[in-house]
């Protein structure tokens, strides 16, 4: 689907689903839902009167408690008498995980039980939610990393940390947190004891998204073999080599722009955190200059994330908040630009218009909304303008709000997208931003 204009949960949430509520399924590695077979021959059940629903409820629900107690309590555990080198150095990395967690939703809550807080206060938990929350990921990747290399050294012995890290893969990857997973993924592969077409769809996706297409083919290979039917082919296969080809040009190119040194750079601070952008002016000049011109004049403050989308995007900057408003004027298309750029993990593009009648989405109408892509989306390529990417915060985007605000029925739930607080220029070049305009005109 082409970008058409149109509760902070901290670790401690985080580690309370993985531990009590076990991981979504995942049932993508393409993009694709793959159909689940269906169990037959059970039978009908009778129809069972409120009472008896209710006491089947209570009785799911005791389940569900058991299995969440016995999680929590075996959850990246050692074992008991293990006081070996190894254990003791994986013990104070799950510690200080454990620790993270706790102190990022100690600031939560010390600014929902604020009565009537004041802006400075405000700024200042602010400031502390956005240091716990590096603290976190850090903490976190020094665990994954740590629990990987523990798990793969005995398998047998650390059977617990195995099945924690697979749990918290799975749920992780549902949720678009690649960020710190390469290591880890690729150790339960390796390892082989925990292996299933969903822990292998969920590595695969980790390899795609930090580009390792090495990595993302073995697993899709295997997966492919533990599938009994002889018509799996999936076409992703193709795309993954497509991808590859683009992603040794797009590292020539960064390669080039990191010697010079000189790209522009913005700064978002949204309501999970700082992004920082940076700009290619070298290939996309004009784009550049219209987004640099809206960032100073203040254009995308309180703006809303509208529309994200799992496994795809997260889009913002449109003036009325339902993918319907822009800037008030449109800019030239750079895709044709000879070092045009391509979509990766982090890649931010030029949401653009359609034609009503026939819905094609028209080349030339850019202008102030943008999205960040979550994963590598070679459909887009060559029809909408990257002029950037996240170098820092990719992790942040993880925790928005999952909705679209561009469709009517959303809208009328009520739900309550993330915004941008406010956006300010780091660094430029020593030139004149302003936007060249194709239709339209500047705002006042």
């Amino acid at each position: 689907m082409p970008i058409q204009t149109n509760r902070i949960k901290s670790f401690f949430v985080i580690l309370f689903f993985v531990l009590g509520l076990g991981a979504m399924p995942v049932n993508r590695l393409t993009g694709q839902d793959i159909p689940l077979k269906k169990a037959g021959g059970l039978p009908a059940k009778r129809s069972l009167t409120p009472e008896e629903r209710a006491e089947e409820k209570q009785r799911a629900l005791e389940f569900q408690n058991q299995m969440a107690t016995k999680r929590m309590q075996s959850f990246g555990m050692l074992p008991a008498d293990d006081d070996s080198e190894v254990g003791k150095t994986y013990q104070a990395a799950f510690n200080r995980f454990r620790e993270a967690a706790v102190g990022l939703n100690h600031v939560k809550l010390n600014y929902h039980l604020a009565e009537n807080p004041s802006s400075s206060f405000r700024d200042n938990v602010y400031q502390e939610w956005q240091e716990a929350i590096h603290q976190g990921f850090l903490a976190k990747a020094n665990w994954l990393k740590v629990a990987s290399e523990t798990y793969e050294s005995d398998p047998d012995k650390y059977t617990f940390i195995g099945e924690s890290l697979v749990e918290m893969m799975l749920y992780d990857v549902e949720l678009d947190r690649f960020d710190g997973w390469l290591e880890a993924a690729q150790a339960v592969v390796r390892v082989k004891k925990i292996e299933t077409q969903e822990v292998l769809r969920a590595a695969g996706l980790i390899g795609y998204a930090n580009s390792d297409f090495d990595f993302t083919e073995e697993c899709l290979a295997r997966t492919i073999a533990l599938d009994n039917s002889q018509d799996t082919k999936p076409d992703f296969l193709a795309e993954i080599k497509i991808v590859r080809e683009k992603w040794q040009r797009e590292l020539e190119i960064r390669q080039r722009e990191s010697q010079k040194n000189d790209n522009p750079r913005v700064e978002f601070l949204t309501t999970k955190g700082k992004i920082v952008l940076e700009l290619y002016e070298d290939s996309a000049p004009e784009t550049v200059k219209s987004f640099i011109y809206l960032v100073e004049k203040g254009f995308y403050d309180r703006k809303s994330f509208f529309r994200v989308e799992k496994h795809f995007c997260a889009q913002t900057g449109c003036e009325k908040g339902d993918g319907t408003g822009d800037a008030g004027y449109t800019i030239p298309s750079e895709v044709d630009h000879a070092d045009r750029r391509d979509h990766f993990r982090g890649s931010i593009g030029m949401a653009l218009g359609s034609d009503k009648k026939t819905g094609q989405v028209l080349a030339e109408t850019g202008s102030s909304q943008f999205y960040f892509t979550f994963l590598p989306t070679p459909r887009m390529d060559g029809k909408h303008t990257v002029f950037g990417r996240v170098v820092e915060g990719q992790e942040t985007m993880s925790f928005f709000r999952v909705m679209n605000l561009g469709e009517e029925a959303q809208r009328k739930e009520g739900k309550q997208p993330d915004l941008v607080f406010s956006a300010k220029v780091l660094r430029k070049r020593d030139t004149e931003y302003k936007p060249k305009i194709i239709a339209g005109k500047l705002p006042k």
